[in-house]
């Protein structure tokens, strides 16, 4: 990574701040959201440094794998080093560190992860800080707490529970809490893998690629907060589609 000025501008353009409060290939016909089939693969060499809990990496690859299904998009996963090559256009290194991003990025405390970008795009790194992912899980808790409290106090007094509370946590955030930490990973890098693989610096209005997530998504099952937009389905099917060359071994 380098340490120049553009370079890191480029590394800040990238960047998710998740929010603690609300804040190539042959063109192929992209598929809408949802639609069975698939049209390209992205390689993913998973490198994990936090050594994360094998029920927490099966959560992470299956929303990944879920996130770019909908763009008919497969993800094939390394467990292993990466090879020492340039990677090609569908590879990409997802790493896992378990330090914040405080050591790695100067920028706001609250970014999850980075995807670092030069003017060719041939670094395809990215990080999630799985520290971070955890202050998030923890605000989540706080929150789906406080919000059953409120719950169980309006029951007792016979009276309607305040609106607010449904905006703090939903009624089955505890049921959420489990798999939140690995949730939270595997959106920010599904982010990060679409900065990657587009060699985009900017972010859209929604879904997955917003520049920030507040904590009330983390709790909605709805998947179209973390959907890609039609513009980046296309794109990465243009990119991606079947007639792309097979990576090098």
């Amino acid at each position: 990574m380098t340490s120049s000025r553009a370079a890191m501008r480029s590394i800040a353009a990238a960047a998710i701040a998740m929010m603690a409060w609300p804040i190539g290939g042959k063109a192929v016909a992209a598929p809408q959201n949802g639609t069975v089939g698939t049209v390209g693969t992205i390689v993913v060499y998973f490198i994990d440094h936090q050594l994360l809990p094998e029920s927490e990496v099966e959560t992470l690859r299956g929303e990944v794998v879920q996130i770019f299904g909908g763009a008919g998009l497969a993800v094939e996963w390394t467990l292993a080093d990466s090879p020492r090559r340039r990677l090609e256009h569908n590879e990409l290194r997802l790493i896992i560190l378990p330090s914040d991003g405080t050591r790695w990025f100067h920028g706001p405390s609250n970014v999850i992860g980075i995807a670092p970008h030069d003017d060719t795009g041939t670094g395809r790194n990215c990080f999630v800080f799985y520290r971070q992912a955890i202050w998030f899980r923890q605000q989540a808790v706080f929150r789906c707490r406080e919000a059953i409290q409120a719950r169980a106090a309006a029951e007792l007094r016979g009276v309607e529970v305040d609106p607010f509370v449904d905006s703090l946590a939903p009624e089955d955030c505890g049921e959420r809490l489990a798999s939140l930490t690995a949730m939270i990973v595997a959106r920010a890098a599904a982010h990060e893998m679409v900065h990657i693989l587009l060699n985009k610096l900017d972010h859209s209005p929604d879904g997955l690629m917003r520049s920030s997530f507040d904590l009330a998504d983390w709790f909605d099952a709805d998947p179209e907060r973390f959907r890609l937009g039609d513009d980046e389905i296309q794109q990465l099917v243009e990119l991606l589609g079947s007639s792309s060359p097979e990576p090098a071994r």
